[in-house]
């Protein structure tokens, strides 16, 4: 089966073979765009935003974005969408008026068929636009993919209304939670395949101010971000005249036949930064799932117990009463606390 998506030499082949069925490409700053499958796209999650207006409905939209009990919890969802697109690093750019996020992830965005949406998504192609104006219907539907919920995303809009999204295939923003809207332009601060989301502070609600506050303690506090993701290796955020970052490095790799052993440095912190020194003890199951224990070491090497909760990629709210950490891709609720 073949997937359609955005992608230049995936699009333009097919198009090649159909092009009397599939003559509708746009050409937009040399990237070729499904025309067709965005319109129908647009069309159909209109449809989808009518019915959640309806009185009936009114709870679905607060069950998906009222779903955590920390706010700003969006940014881990960042840092996964990040992760999964393969980026090594994402930068935070914190404004009184809006939130910039980077990352130089190498999957791009791309945008299906929506009357085959059922059947793309079994076979792994369901486009990311479609993914990301849907609710609970993620492309990524493996048990030890971190996205696996298709309703993380959704909780930037405890803060903004309409999500930028700037990716090198396709540029554009989303209203009323789930309806795109193509972009003739490309933001100024995104660089030549980087992927930018920008998101200002309109709320109804949540005004600049709180959204501002509530993203600038989480950026400042956010708890080994990165420690047990597979691409991300470097985070930096900055707001006002603060900077910070969290950084990983693997000094050292101990092969032990299906146990791999990482000494691992953590750099995190504002100005003067605090270093962490961890041993992870991890496997691969059979289902390419990764878990792993973790013992955190002092200053002489020695082993120091800790209290933490149960990891999940990102720490969840489960307190494990262990003195060391553990992480697997668990099965979790669709907020991931618990």
């Amino acid at each position: 089966m073949i997937c359609y998506n955005t992608e230049i030499d995936v699009v333009y082949r097919y198009w090649l073979k159909n092009i009397s069925k599939y003559s509708e490409i746009k050409i937009m700053r040399g990237i070729i765009v499904n025309k067709e499958f965005f319109d129908a796209l647009v069309k159909d999650r209109t449809d989808n935003a009518n019915t959640l207006e309806k009185p009936s409905m009114s709870g679905v939209k607060s069950s998906v974005i009222d779903k955590y009990s920390e706010q700003a919890h969006f940014i881990y969802e960042l840092l996964q969408n990040a992760d999964d697109a393969k980026a090594t690093y994402a930068v935070f750019k914190l404004y009184h008026d809006r939130l910039v996020f980077v990352h130089n992830g190498t999957k791009r965005f791309s945008v299906s068929n929506p009357e085959t949406e059922d059947i793309d998504r079994e076979n792994g192609c369901l486009g990311d636009v479609n993914s990301i104006t849907s609710i609970g219907f993620s492309t990524k539907i493996e048990e030890n993919t971190i996205g696996k919920f298709g309703v993380g995303f959704k909780a930037v809009f405890q803060y903004t209304k309409t999500p930028y999204i700037y990716d090198p295939n396709i540029k554009f923003k989303i209203e009323n939670l789930i309806i795109p809207v193509l972009l003739e332009n490309d933001h100024a601060e995104r660089k030549e395949n980087e992927t930018l989301f920008e998101f200002p502070f309109n709320h109804d609600e949540n005004d600049a101010e709180t959204a501002f506050k509530a993203i600038s303690e989480r950026l400042s506090a956010l708890v080994n971000p990165i420690l047990f993701l597979t691409n991300l290796q470097e985070i930096s955020f900055e707001f006002d005249d603060t900077k910070g970052e969290y950084k990983k490095e693997i000094t050292k790799t101990y092969p032990f036949d299906n146990t791999k052993a990482e000494r691992i440095t953590l750099t995190q912190g504002l100005g003067e930064k605090s270093k962490i020194t961890l041993l992870i003890f991890s496997r691969i199951d059979e289902e390419s799932g990764r878990y792993a224990v973790g013992f955190y070491l002092d200053k002489e090497g020695r082993l120091t117990p800790v209290d933490e909760y149960a990891y999940c990629f990102f720490p969840t709210k489960e307190n494990t009463g262990l003195n060391f950490i553990i992480h697997a891709p668990f099965l979790l609720t669709n907020s991931r606390e618990s």
